[in-house]
Order: C-alpha cells, then structure tokens, then sequence
C-alpha cells in the first residue's frame, strides 16, 4: 500500500528548493502578497492527486477485496438447507432405498425359486433327510493332490531302476500312472453315487458302468505290475513284454517291487475313489442343489443386513454432511464479521491518512516559506492561514456495499444464534427417519418371507 511520504521524501520528490530559487529570480513572492503563491497551490494540488491519490486507491483496492469476498458467502443457504433437512434426507435416502428394496425382492425371488427347486428334488427323489457333504471342498481335494504326489514319488522310486532317463524318466511315468488311477477314480466314485439313484435304469447302468470301471482298474494295476517286471528284463520292450505277459499270466509277477507298486496304486485307487465319493452327498445332484439353496439363503440373509447398513451409512453421510454444513456456517460468519471489521478499519485508516497528508502539506507549505524567506533574506510577507484541503475534492471511499453488509451481519447474527437448535433439529430427524427406514425394511422382509413361502405365518 502507498503510504503517506516522510517530508524529507516529498520535498525531495517536489523540488521544493529548485522551485523557491524559480519563484524568487522571477520576483514572486511579493513582499505585500494576500494570497498563496501558484508553487503553493501545486504543492496542494500534488498532494492531492500523487498522495492521497495513490492512498484512496490502494485504500479502495482493499475494500472491494473484502466486498469481494464478503459477497461468496452462501450463509443464507446454508442455514435453509439445515432447516430443510427432511427434502436432503429424501434426496439422499430415496435412490438408495428403491436400490435397496429392488435388492431385497430379487433375492427373495431368488431364494424362494430355488428352495422350490430343492423341494421339487426331494419330492422326486424320495428324499426325506437333509444331504450330508463338506463345506468345504478344499480339504478334500488338497488331500487328493497330496495322494496323487505321494503316489508318483513312490512309484517313481521302483520305475527309475529300469527307465532309461533314470529317476527322471521314472518320475514322469509315475505321474502319468497317477493321472490315470486319478481319472479312473473319478468315474468309480461317480458310478457308485449313481448306484444310489431311485431310478432303475440308472442304478442298472451304473452298477455295469461301476463294475466296468473296477475291471478296467484291476487290470490297469496288474499291468503297472507286469511294467515293472518287464522293465528289469528289457527296458527297450518292456511295454510288449507287459502286455503279453498280462494276456498270458495276469498273476504271475514275481518280483517283489512289483507287487509293492501294485500295492500303493490299488491304495491309491481306494482312497481317490473314496474322497472323490465323500466330497459330495451320496445321491447324485443333491449336493448341487443344496449348495445353490443355502449359497442364496445365506445371500438373503446377508442382503437384509446389507440393507440396514446402507441405510446407515446414508445416516452417517447426513450426519458428516450437517456437521460439515454447520462448521462452514460458523466459519464463514467469523470471516464476514471480520471482513466487515477490516473494511471499517480500512475506511478508519483512510481519513487518518488524510489527516497526515493535510500535515504533510502544512510542512511542505512552511518549507516553502521559510526557505524563499531566507533566498530574499527578509521575512516572508504573508503568514495568513495555511493551505488546506478542500475536501469535496478529495476521493472518497466507496462503501455502498459494506453498508449493506452492515445491515446483513445483524440478520447473521440472528441466525447465528438458532444454529445450534436446527443442527440439533437435524440430527433428530435424520435419526427419526434412519428408523423408520429401517422399520419398513423388517416389515418388508417379513412380508416377502411370508409371500415367497420362506417362513411360517
């Protein structure tokens, strides 16, 4: 901000001296002169127009600053959308509870269209007792693939002796028996299942496909036997060699390895085929349609707490929302108040900036005189009163706008002082309502359970 100058720096500035030496050669002032001399009149002028000139400006500058600023404040709204709670919470509440209710439909209907289905299966099926499998079906098969491992390094061991890669070559052949007594105890635990169906034609079916399954493997084991054998006679015509012995002997391995091998892959075999049967219920497709059935009642279940936690993270989001709403409020009421101070003190300044420049003036009229008194060595003629300002023609500050907030800041501070009673008029009904919400989503839950056939009235 131009403040105003020290003397020193104005008569500097003015030339004051090289004006008096000016004034003097060209006669002026006269010794019996009644009025001020043209220099005296432009050192007012001067002050006038670069002084205060500068000093209203920077002044100005200021107070529409804090007009500026003063005028974003939405006080006034702000505090009607806190009385206004009831159309925000409606706002809020509404989209996400239509979600919410269309959510909870849907899973009804899913839920019940599937326990229909379970029931239709039992009816079916003659189904009167609940189907019995794991919860998991991780166990289960991470005991399967430790079987199969467990089986390839062992069988690896015997396999490596005649395999022409060695160890290598051993474990690869033993894996590869595995995979096959995994395959074949895959469809042996499904044959059995099926054995269990009511219907006569399956169960037939199965009993054939079962004891298919159980030859198939018999004579697969023996074969490996028979491998194994003929692998320490001729590792280069060992599968020829298996296989004639198996068509001609299929008991007669006399190689001690080899009945081990056979062994730990009949061992294998049973316990493949028996995880594979226990992972699931004993009665084809009942376990299917279990899991789906509790997979959606449990998904209801979850969907109605999901509703009422939603509905309270809107409630949370209000409350945040009032909260935030109301420190704004405070803060931008402290802020005006304060503007309105500023700019009051800002005008304040200004007329004692015009005080000091009326002072400033005074000095540099003396130094005028004083100093043209002593270039015509005689004492100056004229000692009357000394220029003043006029003040109709001094800038003045433009406060139109901070009048009008003078007036605000009383409505403000009204305002202010219900702001505490409708914040907590606004937590009550965002809570209010928060209840009644949730309300009508136990009603409504209870009301699909007793349509869709999911509980007894």
């Amino acid at each position: 901000m131009t403040s105003i100058p020290a003397i020193k720096t104005a008569i500097s500035a003015l030339k004051i001296e090289q004006r008096v030496e000016r004034d003097v050669k060209a006669g002026i002032p006269e010794v019996d002169r009644r009025n001020h001399t043209e220099s005296e009149e432009s050192l007012r002028a001067y002050v006038v127009r670069e002084v205060i000139g500068r000093v209203h400006e920077n002044r100005q500058t200021e107070l529409d600053k804090e007009l500026a600023d003063r005028s974003e404040v939405d006080i006034r709204q702000l505090f009607q959308e806190m009385k206004n709670i009831d159309s925000l919470v409606e706002k809020k509440v509404g989209g996400r509870l239509a979600n919410l209710i269309g959510g909870l439909k849907r899973s009804a209907q899913d839920y019940s269209a599937v326990r229909m289905d379970l029931e239709i299966f039992r009816h079916r099926n003659g189904l009167t007792r609940e189907a019995v499998y794991p919860e998991s079906k991780l166990l289960h098969y991470s005991v399967i693939f430790f079987i199969v491992i467990l089986e390839t390094l062992l069988n690896a061991f015997f396999l490596s002796k005649g395999s022409e890669l060695g160890l290598v070559g051993g474990f690869f052949q033993a894996f590869i028996i595995a995979l096959i007594n995994l395959g074949l105890a895959a469809f042996m635990a499904f044959s059995l299942r099926n054995c269990f169906h009511q219907n006569l034609a399956r169960k037939t079916f199965s009993a054939v496909l079962l004891s298919a399954v159980v030859t198939l493997s018999i004579v697969f084991v023996l074969g490996v036997g028979h491998y194994r054998e003929a692998l320490e006679q001729d590792p280069f015509t060992a599968s020829q060699l298996a296989i004639n012995s198996l068509r001609a002997t299929p008991l007669a391995i006399e190689d001690f390895n080899s009945w081990v091998m056979m062994v730990v892959s009949v061992i294998a075999l049973a316990l493949l085929s028996a995880k594979f049967f226990v992972v699931d219920d004993r009665y084809p497709g009942y376990t299917a349609v279990t899991r789906r059935m509790r997979n959606l009642q449990k998904s209801w279940a979850e969907s109605f707490e999901d509703a009422i936690e939603g509905v309270n993270e809107v409630v949370d989001e209000l409350h945040e929302l009032l909260a935030e709403k109301e420190k704004t409020l405070r803060a931008q009421f402290i802020q005006f108040k304060a503007s309105i101070e500023r700019s009051e003190e800002i005008h304040r300044h200004y007329q004692e900036d015009i005080v000091k420049a009326q002072t400033l003036l005074d000095e540099l009229i003396r130094y005028y005189q004083s100093y043209s008194a002593r270039m015509m060595n005689r004492r100056a003629a004229y000692f009357g009163e000394l220029l003043r300002f006029e003040l109709d023609k001094i800038p003045r500050l433009n406060t139109t706008g901070l009048e009008q907030h003078q007036r605000d800041l009383s409505v403000f501070e009204e305002l202010m002082a219900e702001l505490d009673q409708v914040y907590d008029q606004g937590i009550a009904t965002v809570n209010q309502r928060c209840d009644e919400i949730q309300q009508s989503l136990s009603a409504l839950v209870e009301k699909l359970e007793l349509d869709h056939g999911l509980r007894r009235a």
